[in-house]
């Protein structure tokens, strides 16, 4: 492996912050004002410049404001105010791009304000801080000598921006709460009765298998916390002894979920958790919940009611940004009240199972529920190519979708049973059904992020001429132990999109190499595929980066004409190739349907090596580049493109929706003759026919993949390799290891011929059952 090395300079390369830092500064923040000047303070020490402060736009004016700062005149926080049109940092905020000037009064965009005191500095350096898709504020370092910051030091600000953000904008949702607590109370009635029963077993579609039996865990817009225990004689005391206790231990949760969030996507991705950890400690929310004791409510009736009147005051709010917050607060106020329910019926406060219950299929919500407690999931949309489907199957969840009217079926406490190779929800199960669903299945994740139980000792699989070679599907990084484990030859894709999809703030550049980094090297010099994100409508997660009122602008279907698409992409480029320098890469672009886009990608990769050399940073210098092929139209293209890339990938799952008229999502999608449509193999053939005759392998991935009959159907069309979850691979050696290579061209002549679903089947079933 070539690699083109570089020498960081040490205080440059250690300047992310830790998980660890950044637990450090919420632990010490109990009002917004505290947050925000921790934040600076963090800054100002790890970057050892002379000023560090934030400025965050105005909700209502829509301005920027000075918030928080370390060496500027303290007076001039709140009073300093810039239009985006304004000043340097107002031109980072319109940019939504770093800016860096050695000297900065000598830009035109530079404003003077007195009431700041920046006389004595020169140098500036702005970036923007972005949560949701949209700038939220900006964050500034200055010094009094008269110097460039590096590419690396504006990288890692960037970077820092990001960790950051959610607790900027969490003390920004602080302040509103303080704010409703100034505003006349809104009283709250008492919860609503529970709803009637109308079945026992709900119906859907089956998205992971495996059963589980526990509480539902409730996540909805318009759902109560559950019902409230019968009262009795309140005693303030008591009660608020039960709320510190369920405090701290829904603090102890969250602390716990941040770091095997961490373990499972990243240590970055844990920092998202923190924010979580400032609404329980904040003083307003604090002196709210114990007016409530004081009053004489019991400790479930003040979360219950101190809630209802944030939720009463934010549907209020215009600003998206706020509304989609609130979210925040109703789960960490749900995760006190599940502490609170008496121990003796629920063992929730004892760590007994729960099932995840929500409207839509969210990565984010299913690390929303403490992973080593979840014990399945159960969504009213989502088909089983979501990628929470995916993450589910990842983990070793049972998952169902397409439940309709799941919500105003289930409440929140109420013990239900899913069964996901059956696709049920069962209201009412036995006492001995329970029993066996909560047993922990063999495949799952366990809290160390390995699965529970020993795995058998891999066998030795070697490749047989004639037949595909078998790789695995990654999505998390705690799969990779798996990878090694059942010694797959290689990764084939890595769905990088997951850290998109499992977080509020897009990633950086510096966040995604030590993640790709990481895996690379816990896969042990096997070769890994990576898929740039391939973020679109139907894959988004409400309360993602994608799925904000800017996800129509990140839709990857829109890259050549969306600057800020443009420029992410490149990050990643940039990501992957630098993590290339540690071990074998190869680099996919998802969905290539016309040439234009194509050129792009290319282009982009010249360009991201260029900037890597001058810059003087490692890199892998030999990164094969592959195009996906998952548009129907495309595949007639494929053998004028065979020239200008080193491998084709066929994504299995959009070609079916794609050759067939269907939408991912429906559970028709997941008709188990789809793979053996003879158009469908037709083109499949067709595009393997044009990679070989250019002298290029192809992979595919999908369901289809790992299907047994897909298998074969795959392997006597002449594809080269098959990915596959890492749960399938030893089904899909099976299924090989009966295929003679020498049958396969009359098979596939066979196959090609065939005008029925039916006759391909019978042609399966003879030749490679």
């Amino acid at each position: 492996m070539n690699i083109i090395t570089a020498v960081v300079p040490t205080h440059e390369s250690s300047l992310l912050l830790t998980l660890e830092e950044i637990s450090q500064l919420v632990s010490h923040s109990h009002d917004p004002q505290e947050t925000l000047a921790n934040i600076v303070g963090l800054i100002h020490d790890r970057y050892g410049t002379d000023v560090s402060s934030v400025y965050l736009v105005d909700p209502v004016r829509g301005d920027l404001v000075l918030a928080a700062t370390v060496g500027l005149d303290p007076s001039g926080v709140g009073r300093v105010r810039m239009r985006f049109d304004e000043g340097l940092t107002g031109l980072v905020a319109e940019r939504v791009a770093p800016v860096m000037e050695a000297d900065a009064a000598v830009h035109p965009r530079f404003k003077y304000f007195p009431e700041a005191g920046e006389d004595p500095f020169h140098s500036f350096l702005g970036v923007p801080i972005i949560e949701s898709g949209a700038v939220q504020g900006v964050m500034v370092v200055q010094t009094t000598e008269r110097r460039p910051f590096s590419p690396n030091e504006i990288r890692m600000l960037v970077t820092a921006a990001s960790q950051l953000a959610p607790l900027v904008t969490g003390a920004r949702l602080l302040e509103q709460v303080a704010a409703s607590a100034r505003a006349p109370s809104v009283g709250m009635g008492p919860p609503l009765p529970p709803r009637g029963v109308v079945v026992r077993i709900l119906k859907g579609c089956s998205l992971s298998p495996g059963r589980g039996a526990g509480l539902a865990y409730v996540i909805d817009g318009h759902a109560t916390l559950g019902p409230l225990p019968p009262r009795g004689a309140v005693d303030p005391a008591v009660e608020k002894g039960r709320l510190d206790e369920a405090v701290e231990a829904t603090r102890a949760e969250i602390s716990r979920l941040s770091r095997r969030i961490s373990a499972l996507v990243g240590e970055d991705h844990g920092a998202i958790l923190q924010a979580q950890l400032m609404i329980l400690q904040d003083r307003t929310v604090e002196r709210d919940l114990d007016a409530r004791l004081a009053a004489g409510d019991s400790a479930e009736e003040a979360v219950s009611r101190t809630l209802d009147v944030y939720v009463a005051t934010f549907a209020k709010l215009s600003n998206p940004l706020f509304q989609e917050r609130i979210f925040d607060i109703k789960d960490v106020f749900r995760r006190v009240f599940w502490h609170l329910r008496p121990r003796g019926g629920t063992a929730v406060a004892q760590g007994g199972p729960l099932v995840l219950v929500a409207r839509e299929a969210s990565v984010l919500d299913l690390f929303s529920v403490d992973l080593d407690r979840l014990v399945g999931v159960a969504v009213e949309h989502g088909g089983p190519q979501c990628h929470a489907g995916i993450m589910a199957r990842s983990l070793g969840l049972p998952m169902i979708g397409q439940v309709h009217g799941l919500i105003d079926q289930v409440q929140a406490g109420r013990r239900i049973e899913i069964d996901g190779r059956a696709g049920t929800v069962d209201l009412d199960p036995a006492p001995e059904a329970v029993a066996l669903a909560t047993r922990r299945p063999a495949n799952r994740t366990s809290a160390k992020g390995r699965r529970a139980s020993a795995i058998p000792a891999p066998q030795v699989f070697s490749d047989r001429p004639g037949i595909p070679r078998v790789e695995a599907n990654v999505n998390l990084l705690s799969e990779a132990d798996q990878v090694v484990a059942h010694n797959a030859g290689a990764v084939g894709l890595y769905r990088s999109e997951m850290i998109f999809l499992a977080r509020r703030t897009l990633p950086t550049e510096e966040e995604q190499v030590e993640i790709y980094r990481k895996l690379i090297e816990a896969v042990r010099g096997r070769r890994v595929t990576i898929r740039t994100f391939d973020l679109r409508p139907d894959k988004l997660a409400q309360g993602s980066s994608a799925a904000s009122s800017s996800a129509h602008a990140l839709d990857w279907r829109l890259v050549l004409e969306v600057p800020s698409l443009q420029r992410l992409f490149k990050e990643q480029v940039r990501a992957i190739l630098r993590a290339a320098s540690v071990g074998p890469v190869r680099l996919l672009v998802p969905l290539v349907n016309r040439s234009a886009l194509l050129d792009f990608a290319l282009a982009t990769v010249r360009e991201a090596r260029g900037e890597l050399i001058a810059e003087g940073l490692a890199f892998g210098a030999d990164v094969p580049f592959g195009a996906m092929i998952e548009a129907t139209a495309a595949i007639p293209l494929a053998g004028s493109w065979a020239g200008r890339v080193d491998f084709f990938a066929l994504g299995t799952n959009d070609l079916i929706a794609s050759a067939l008229g269907l939408n991912r999502e429906d559970p028709v999608g997941a008709q188990c003759d789809d793979v053996l449509h003879p158009g469908l193999i037709r083109m499949i053939a067709a595009l393997i026919d044009a990679a070989h005759k250019g002298g290029r392998p192809v992979s595919t991935c999908g369901e289809m993949a790992s299907d047994p009959a897909g298998t074969v159907v795959l392997a006597a069309l002449g594809a080269d390799s098959l990915s596959v979850a890492v749960d399938r691979l030893d089904d899909v050696r099976q299924t090989l290891a009966g295929l003679n290579p020498a049958d396969l061209p009359s098979l596939r002549s066979r196959l090609l011929e065939a005008e029925t679903v039916e006759d391909i089947a019978r042609l399966v079933s003879q030749r490679g059952g």
